[in-house]
């Protein structure tokens, strides 16, 4: 991908980002947030584009990297991590692949069928596994920290 191609996706993802935040009326000082995220995952995967050659791994890196930003400034914030991870995630959302895969069923082309939902399924379990391991992360750590806390006591 070249840079120009680069750019586009970034303008893309953060205005759509931006959209769908007041969409779903996110609180309006959140919306740069949210956007910084999108921003962030989207050069992550633009990175992950070039050097991985696997919808999964394309998925996971930035995924991972967006679920941190997102439990990051949760806990700067004190607010729930939901609404920065959603901002982060949703240029990444797969809803391309899903329209074409359901398209090609409704068609009744079963070799692009399966090509895609292999396509659209490895997209999904990329960003599903990426945001599962953070959180699962962030919960160990928080929960070694109130073991310490009481042990101390």
């Amino acid at each position: 991908m070249d840079l120009q191609h680069a750019l586009i996706l970034l303008l893309a993802g953060a205005a759509g980002t931006c959209g769908f935040a007041l969409l779903f009326r996110m609180r309006k000082k959140l919306i740069p947030w949210a956007v910084l995220g999108a921003l962030l995952t989207l050069a992550v995967y633009v990175i992950c584009l070039k050097y991985l050659h696997h919808a999964f791994f394309q998925n996971l890196f930035p995924a991972l990297c967006g679920a941190l930003y997102a439990e990051v400034l949760a806990r700067l914030t004190k607010s729930p991590a939901t609404q920065y991870l959603v901002g982060a995630i949703i240029p990444l959302v797969p809803g391309g692949g899903l329209y074409y895969t359901m398209y090609a069923f409704v068609t009744g082309n079963m070799d692009t069928f399966h090509a895609a939902l292999t396509q659209t399924a490895r997209t999904a379990a990329g960003l599903a596994v990426g945001i599962i391991l953070v959180s699962v992360l962030m919960h160990q750590l928080r929960r070694r920290k109130w073991k310490t806390v009481f042990e101390e006591d």
